[in-house]
């Protein structure tokens, strides 16, 4: 391969403004290759190692559908932001949503073709590590999280270490990032009624006033992340309507925000199966 691809696809995997400005993203291995929707793939990179790998089957319908360039182990290796590359790489254009309006009519398709019903929803704010975003949108999926808000302060949703923590989630489940949080928080209960109905906003504090099992997720919710190790800020709490916590034993003081996401998102699951 040329240079000029080489050194571009090498500026996608590293650099969060590359990937911003091109509207373009990595994604790695016949796992994940084989999830992507292949009207948003741009370029396939594979090797003859894979081509003739039991592991090909996983992404042959997207590598024949639309044609590949043959490389060699030591490129893809430059190329791979991983320490061992399982021999294919796609650039894939991001399904970037626009807008509050936009994202309530995405997540409504995805919760009517995936019968998920009332709104779940997770707002994140400024979550900075990339297994931990990745988690989240893993976990998101399975509960079913109905969409995901996040602030432009969260790790870009598109870094390589993220995707490969989705494991596939990236591709299905609804993402905006917004500049405000507090604008996204308030239009559940203003400018979008007429899309979602009320969601009541629960914030995620080691000091609610509300033990998370007792909350009503049933209905159309939205559920608020902090940061890491600030957790939610004053005035994001300040506009949800109820604060909630998870009752811990021991010393711990909080819990990872991916794993609180994750309890909180499974604890909705709960109520609506059993509804």
């Amino acid at each position: 391969m040329d240079g000029r691809n080489k050194k571009f696809i090498q500026e996608l995997q590293k650099k969060a403004r590359v990937r911003h400005e091109s509207g373009l993203y990595v994604v790695d291995g016949p796992k994940m290759a084989g999830e992507v929707d292949a009207d948003l793939v741009e370029e396939i990179y594979i090797t003859s190692s894979l081509l003739e790998s039991p592991n090909f089957a996983r992404c042959r319908d997207l590598v024949m559908s639309k044609g590949y360039t043959l490389i060699n182990d030591s490129e893809m290796k430059q190329l791979s932001d991983t320490v061992t590359p399982q021999g294919i790489l796609a650039v894939v254009r991001q399904k970037r949503i626009k807008g509050l309006v936009s994202f309530a009519e995405e997540e409504r398709r995805y919760a009517t073709v995936n019968d998920l019903g009332e709104p779940l929803i997770l707002i994140l704010e400024t979550i900075q590590d990339p297994g931990n975003l990745g988690t989240i949108l893993r976990s998101a999926e399975a509960c079913g999280v109905t969409g995901i808000i996040a602030d432009t302060e969260t790790v870009d949703v598109y870094a390589p270490k993220v995707v490969r923590a989705t494991m596939g989630a990236v591709f299905r489940i609804p993402y905006l990032s917004v500049q405000e949080l507090s604008a996204a928080v308030s239009a559940f209960s203003g400018s979008l009624t007429d899309v979602w109905g009320h969601i009541r906003t629960y914030a995620s504090s080691p000091v609610g006033a509300v033990e998370y099992t007792k909350a009503d997720l049933v209905r159309g919710s939205a559920i608020l992340i902090g940061n890491e190790s600030r957790g939610l800020s004053t005035d994001l709490i300040g506009h949800a309507d109820e604060r909630i916590f998870i009752p811990m034993l021991g010393n711990t003081e909080s819990l990872n925000a991916a794993v609180a996401a994750s309890v909180l998102g499974f604890e909705a699951a709960r109520q609506r199966r059993q509804h």
